[in-house]
Parts: structure tokens; sequence; C-alpha cells
């Protein structure tokens, strides 16, 4: 009798273990893996001169030439950005709430980057992006100033992320794979002039 309750009572105990390890181990998915598998919402301020932000009912203070990193759902916001005469303007995030808050209408590039070790030069096609010539496989790279600009990766795209190499880029097409990224208008021509030639 009194074995069968030691078994029973350490049955409960590793059954107790097993529920905290299990809960344990999605507080680790929800807090680390989760944000960085998602991306960012960012407010990017390119400019020389510190700006302040509202969206919805929260106030961002955003130094000059860089970006505050926010969470914000999906859908429909207001925004205010009084250096730059934004006054309760609608902000929609969609269809993804990941990508830049543009509030001083700056240029920005969205831009294909290709992962190949093959020679695919012949593919490639010249654009005029800003009065310079740019070559582009995937088709003609997109200056915007929209005051959202969507991250179209949901998370390897936002002009946070550093654009991988092409060893450590997985690729799925044997051929070449792909990044679409966003960059501000003067890091895109630095990233295109180092990286073609």
């Amino acid at each position: 009798m009194a074995r069968n309750n030691t078994n029973n009572n350490k049955r409960a105990l590793m059954g107790v273990l097993l529920v905290l390890l299990l809960m344990g181990c999605y507080a680790c998915y929800e807090l680390l893996l989760v944000p960085a598998l998602r991306g960012s919402t960012l407010i990017d301020n390119p400019t020389a001169k510190a700006i302040t932000v509202g969206i919805d009912d929260k106030v961002y203070n955003v130094p000059a030439r860089s970006f505050e990193k926010i969470h914000l759902s999906e859908g429909h916001h207001r925004i205010n950005c009084k250096e730059h005469n934004i006054t309760d303007q609608d902000l929609d995030l969609d269809p993804t709430a990941f990508g830049v808050i543009n509030p001083t209408q700056s240029k920005y590039v969205i831009y294909n980057i290709i992962y190949s070790e093959k020679n695919l030069k012949s593919q490639f096609k010249p654009y005029m992006v800003e009065g310079r010539e740019v070559y582009s496989m995937l088709g003609e790279p997109e200056v915007t100033t929209a005051l959202f600009i969507p991250d179209r990766t949901l998370g390897k795209g936002n002009i946070d992320d550093k654009a991988p190499s092409v060893k450590d880029y997985n690729r799925l097409n044997q051929d070449y794979s792909f990044l679409t990224k966003i960059f501000r208008l003067n890091d895109f021509f630095d990233f295109y002039d180092k990286n073609n030639q």
C-alpha cells in the first residue's frame, strides 16, 4: 500500500514537473522566439532633427538619424507629427504591422536582393533610381515616400535588418533566391555600390 502511494506521488510530481517544463518552454517561445520571427515596426527619422510622433494615444520621441522600435497591431491608427505638419492623419498598417512608419516623408527604396552562386548578370535590366542607373533582376526598384512602408518579408527586410550574405541566406531555388529589402535612399546607394561591382 505504501509502495502504491509512493509510485502515485512520483507520477504526480513528474506530471507537475512536465506541466511546468511545458509552461516554461511556451513562455520562452512567446518572449524570445516570437518577437524575433515576427519582425519589427519602426518609426524612422533619417533627418538631422529630432521629431515627436503621436500614434493613437502614445507619444514617441525619435532622435535625429535613428528609429524607434514600437509595437502596433495591424489595422487603422491615427498619427501626429508637428515637425512635419501631420495632424490626426490616418495610418493604416495593412497587410502587416511590420515595416517603416515614415512621418518625415523621406525617400526609401524597396529592392530585391538576389542571392546566387551563378552568374546571372545577363538577366538583370537597367532602371533609373533618382537619376542613377541601377540594375535589377526582379523588377524595378520602388522609390516611395509613403507614410507606412510594409516589410514584405514579414521580418527580414526592414531597415534594422542587415542583409545576409550569400552563404548565410537560405536558398529554396537552386539557381537563386531573393530578399525584398527596405532601404533609406542613401543607404540603398551605399549598399548597391558595395555589392554590385
